[in-house]
């Protein structure tokens, strides 16, 4: 389907009056990008992974308003008579630039245009994740996982993730028996099938992620290794494993703790992240006390990981 969309460049004052006019005029829709917000969001949680270096720049100082038209009206029509519209509201508010921008859009311009951040990386040094429409060709000790993120957190560019990866790879010894929870898109789930694993069950909550780790799963010709279910740990038969990763967050990894010696044997390996630095201290603390040993962390950025045997 296609659109009329038609930005106006204003003020956090006069943006909810220019919306309103906007949807009078027969707008199906609005929106703002108002970079003021974004900031008190960051603010308000230092820990939320798209406050990459340099997020914000691009979007300036000025509130954006925007609003799509059926595509049968003539834009020349709807921009004069904003102009006008414009040109009072200036005499009671300041509106800023009041630039007025219009474009015709196609929802598959939406649709698949965020597909060309999504490019082949290496997740560690034998893996290389590359999504389903990019082709790529491994160097003779490479291994492949095609991940397409789908609507579930996790494809593999967090730095908790990543940390997983990195840990798995060290630790992770063939024919093992893993399990992986909270498993996302399940690509450490996959990466554990392709280091070796003889079979690996995957959890998770959310529904999204299930639908999207069996889907890759697919993808990747791990089916007959890889297992998901939505769920709890709880709802887990108990049964020992040889390797588990937990990437989650501090409070369900401390939360979930005492339950974890019923899915250990000796010498199980687990794989904690999800971890703020602030919480690395509790955790280790919680794990330690239960009797499980450190034997390696690793942290980046903001985030810590841990490593234990049981």
């Amino acid at each position: 389907m296609k659109w009329i969309e038609v930005s106006v460049s204003t003020t956090h004052g006069a943006s909810e009056a220019i919306a309103e006019k906007l949807l009078n005029m027969g707008a199906n829709g609005t929106e703002m990008v108002d970079p003021a917000a974004f900031r008190q969001a960051l603010e308000n949680n230092k820990y939320l992974d798209y406050a990459d270096d340099g997020f914000l720049d691009k979007y300036g100082t000025d509130v954006i308003v925007r609003a799509y038209f059926s595509d049968e009206l003539d834009p020349i029509i709807i921009s004069n008579e904003l102009k006008q519209t414009l040109d009072n509201l200036s005499n009671y508010i300041n509106i800023g630039s009041g630039e007025i921008k219009y474009a015709l859009r196609d929802d598959s311009e939406w649709k698949e245009s965020w597909k060309q951040y999504f490019k082949p990386f290496n997740f560690t040094d034998r893996i290389v994740i590359k999504p389903s429409w990019e082709e790529y060709i491994p160097q003779e000790d490479e291994m492949v996982i095609e991940m397409d993120p789908g609507m579930a957190f996790g494809t593999g560019t967090h730095e908790t993730t990543r940390m997983c990866a990195l840990l798995g790879e060290k630790f992770l010894r063939k024919n093992d028996r893993v399990l992986d929870l909270g498993c996302g898109t399940a690509v450490l789930a996959l990466l554990a099938a392709k280091l070796g694993a003889s079979s690996v069950l995957a959890v998770d909550i959310d529904e999204a992620a299930v639908k999207t780790a069996r889907q890759n799963i697919k993808n990747n010709g791990e089916i007959n290794k890889i297992q998901v279910m939505q769920g709890t740990l709880n709802e887990v038969p108990e049964e020992p494993y040889d390797l588990i990763f937990i990437n989650i967050i501090a409070d369900v990894i401390i939360e979930i703790s005492k339950d974890i010696k019923k899915y250990v044997k000796s010498g199980t390996i687990i794989i904690l992240s999800g971890i703020i630095k602030e919480r690395k201290a509790e955790v280790k603390n919680n794990y330690s006390d239960l009797g499980f040993i450190l034997i390696d962390e690793l942290s980046m950025g903001e985030w810590e990981a841990m490593v234990f045997r049981a």
